[in-house]
């Protein structure tokens, strides 16, 4: 007589978690806030290189306006543009600086340089002065030249100009607005621009 067998069958093994440690859901928010930052970093790199080289082409048209014979209220109404436009170039580049150096600086509350960088909406002026460096300081410089350029050429269009000319609101704006440029940079040099400059 043939005695039927009963088959056992074991059960399936239960599957086990194969992702790292260090990529578990609950890091996923820490992991997206990191490639935020490091897209805002790429981008302030960005802002401030295209600054730099406005820069250059401002003075560089500031060089060539200065080899024409132009009449004073032309040459006031070409220095008002030019320094709207050079505040506007040294605007980025304080903005572009100030987000890079936070990117820079050590970490105080536990959370990654890209956490902090969004996080901190503090409006208030910057207590520890960013690292400058060597081409920092030379664009530093260089805005500041031009702009004391610019006051000069908005001073001899003024020179020529009757007190009625209303061409004299174009030297004012230019004489304003260089000012302020040079404001901007000598508070870049001592780390007490407030974000709200240029925000």
């Amino acid at each position: 007589m043939i005695v039927g067998a009963t088959q056992t069958i074991a059960p399936e093994p239960t599957k086990q978690s194969t992702v790292p440690a260090d990529r578990q859901p609950d890091d996923a928010p820490s992991q997206a806030l990191d490639r935020l930052g490091n897209l805002a970093e790429s981008a302030a790199q960005s802002r401030k290189a295209f600054a730099e080289e406005r820069l250059k082409q401002l003075k560089e048209q500031m060089n060539k306006l200065m080899l024409f014979d132009m009449a004073p209220g032309a040459l006031a109404g070409q220095s008002a543009q030019l320094a709207k436009e050079l505040k506007s170039a040294a605007s980025e580049f304080a903005g572009s600086f100030r987000a890079l150096a936070e990117f820079r600086q050590p970490a105080e509350t536990g959370f990654s340089l890209a956490q902090q960088a969004y996080l901190d909406i503090d409006d208030a002026p910057v207590v520890s002065t960013p690292v400058l460096d060597r081409s920092d300081l030379e664009t530093i410089d260089s805005f500041t030249s031009a702009a004391e350029q610019i006051a000069s050429i908005a001073d001899s269009a003024k020179d020529k100009l009757t007190a009625t000319d209303g061409a004299n609101a174009f030297t004012t704006s230019a004489r304003t607005n260089a000012s302020g440029i040079m404001d901007l940079m000598a508070s870049l040099k001592s780390g007490t621009v407030s974000k709200a400059f240029y925000w």
